[in-house]
Formats: C-alpha cells, structure tokens, sequence
C-alpha cells in the first residue's frame, strides 16, 4: 500500500490527546500528513483508501503523456495560459495545437526527462521550412517542457537557439508610383480605392482598414483613432495587433487633407452610421483574400508587376518585394523624413524606435529629397 497510518500524541488544554496520520514515501523522502476528521484507526485506514495511488516516479512520463490536452479549449492548460496572460485567442490555440500534434507524432513516446534538445535541434536542421516555422516548432516545445511541471516532472526547460529568418522586407513605393497606382480607375470600385488610400494615408495594416468602422474618425480634428482589427475571418477585435483586452494599445493618427476630405464624403453619400464598418462585401468587413487580390491587379494595371495566370506576389522585374504591407512600409518611409523616431512609433504602434526604423526605406528617392543644397557646395571643394 502507498500510504501507512500512524497515531502520535498531541497536548491541547494541557491534555494529551491522539491524533491521526498517514505517512508515504516519494522522491526517497518521507512526508507526513493529517488523516482529516479521524478518530479511530478504523476511519484512518477507511481516509487513506480514499486517496489516488501515488504516481510511479520511476515510470516513463512522456512526450505525449504532456502535451495530448494542451492548447485544447476547456483545458487546464488554457485556463493557466489564461491566468498568466497569454493568448487564449482561438486561432492562437489552433495554430500552436498543430505545432503540438506535429510535435507528439515526432517526440511523442520519448521520455521528457531524458529528450536530449540537442536531438530536436538536429532534427530541425533536416527539416525543409522557413526559420519562422521552425521558431514557433521551438517555442511550443518549449511550453511542454515547462507543462511538465504539472506532471510533477522536473525538468530543466531548454535555451534553444533561434533560426535566421529570411524573409524579405516589402518594399515601398516611390513618388512616381504612387501617383500612378492611386487612380479609381486602377481598382473595382470606389470603396476598393479609398481602402487603400486610407490604408496609406494613416500606415495601417491589413487588418486594421477592414476593421475601420464610422465612429473612429475625428473629422473636424482631421484625426483617425485606430482600435482593433479584424481577424482574418472577419471577426472583430476591440484592441490592436500585439496588445490584448487589458492592453489594447490603440493609436490616433492624423490625415492628410485629401483623405479626410473624400472619407466624409464617402461616409455620408452612403449613409453610414457610426457603428458601422466603412468598407464592407455582403455586409461583412472586406475580406483579406479579396482585397489582397485587388492590390495585385492594381499594380498589374500600372506596370510594376508582370501579367499572367497566378498574381499574387508576383515581383517586380527589379525583384521588389510589393504587397499590401508596402503601402505601411510606405507611410513609415515618408514620414521619417520629417519625425523622429520616437514621435513617430506613436502613430505606427510600434513600441520601439527599432521597430519604426525597421520599417523606414531610405530609398534613392527619399535620400535625394532630403540631402540639402549645401551637400552639393561642399563636394566640390574636396579638390581644390
């Protein structure tokens, strides 16, 4: 039997009196407890066939044996993600839950306590997939390990390196194209083109222009207050991309003139209320495929990239990198020609100056616009 009951003497009110126990054994050290509301051995013994058979500290805890509920709804693993304040976002589960059965196929039946990391790292070295697939691979192995501790499993959770990812950056686009691309004519409809004009003019992503709705402009401020974003389903979040409901980091933002001008026209030729969303299909937000979809064909309509059967992400003959996310890249671009770093990841929701630099193309165009009159006086005395 696991479990021993013994009886030893207490003093209460100057009296000795018996109360009883129950010892066991685990990790060779013996731990005592009380046999709660026993008054007899009889009652000690009936307490401690109640209690669950120790587990085998000998016997193999695997993979598996961590990882088969994790990121599963209802589990008591989300529950403590929930508590910590991670992400318990269905698609955050779903995504990390494919890493997981990925994972358990691989590893599963390899004891936790004896899995060498150095063993997953060699594995990975083999495997044909982008550095950023390979991180996440990591950062879900690293979540079982730290899971095991709820197993009642010491283990040392491992400092994996992480993979170069070679992604290239989106370009952005020049004066010239600009000028070029934001023409009604280039796109279906006029909805699809004051899309992507807002989408330039405050260096939204994606997400967040379908997620415009009427009540986040501040017209006579000429002000945009961007709040949330739409998944890629189409629901809606009331915070901004990396933050969360306690912290949604959201951003105000202001227009050029142009933009505001032609969004409140929009707004009130078509009768928006202010809870509605500006740029719908079927009375849902613009869906990502669909609009990806129109910024390629634009783009093919004015030259920059090649017609033929499949467009999407198709390059440039100079090999740009031109998506969506350029028109971003775009507005960071231009308006650290005139703000600094710091002011500026205020109107991105960037949370370091790193991040606005990042993003910043000193392209040819823009380091010729900016070099002052001066520069050219000085260069020709280098020779004389």
């Amino acid at each position: 039997m696991d479990y021993h009951v013994f009886k030893k003497p207490k003093i209460k009110n100057g009296k000795k009196i018996y109360k009883w126990y129950y010892y066991y054994t685990q990790n060779g050290k013996q731990i005592q407890k009380a046999c709660k509301n026993c008054n007899n051995r009889s009652d000690a013994e009936s307490y401690i066939r109640s209690l669950p058979p120790l587990q085998d500290k000998s016997a193999s805890i695997t993979v598996k044996d961590i990882a088969q509920t994790m990121f599963l709804t209802g589990s008591d693993h989300v529950s403590r993600r929930s508590q910590l304040g991670l992400s318990v976002l269905l698609e955050t589960l779903q995504i990390s839950r494919g890493y997981v059965e990925q994972i358990i196929e691989k590893w599963g039946n390899y004891d936790i306590r004896t899995l060498n990391p150095k063993e997953i790292m060699q594995y990975l070295f083999t495997v044909k997939r982008s550095g950023s697939w390979k991180n996440s691979y990591l950062s879900v192995f690293s979540e079982i390990f730290q899971e095991a501790m709820w197993f009642d499993c010491a283990v040392v959770k491992p400092l994996f390196r992480t993979f170069v990812r070679h992604s290239k950056k989106a370009d952005i686009l020049t004066t010239e194209e600009l000028n070029a691309l934001f023409k009604e004519d280039n796109f279906p409809n006029e909805m699809m083109y004051l899309f992507f004009l807002l989408c330039l003019s405050a260096g939204m992503r994606l997400g967040e222009v379908r997620a415009v709705r009427v009540k986040q402009f501040i017209f006579d401020q000429k002000i945009l207050i961007i709040d949330g974003f739409c998944k890629k389903e189409g629901e809606r979040t009331v915070y901004n991309k990396a933050g969360s409901v306690d912290k949604p980091k959201l951003r105000m933002v202001y227009l050029p003139d142009m933009t505001i001008k032609i969004m409140q026209k929009w707004i009130g030729d078509n009768n928006l209320c202010a809870d509605d969303f500006c740029f719908t299909q079927n009375g849902s937000p613009v869906r990502t495929e669909y609009a990806e979809k129109v910024f390629y064909r634009a783009l093919q309509k004015i030259g920059l990239i090649p017609h033929g059967k499949g467009i999407k992400r198709l390059a440039p003959a100079d090999g740009r990198k031109l998506v969506p996310h350029s028109l971003r890249y775009t507005y960071v671009s231009r308006m650290r020609r005139v703000m600094s770093a710091e002011d500026l990841k205020n109107y991105t929701g960037h949370t370091s100056t790193a991040m606005v630099d990042y993003y910043s193309h000193r392209s040819v165009e823009l380091l010729l616009e900016g070099l002052p009159e001066s520069g050219k006086r000085a260069a020709n005395t280098l020779f004389s």
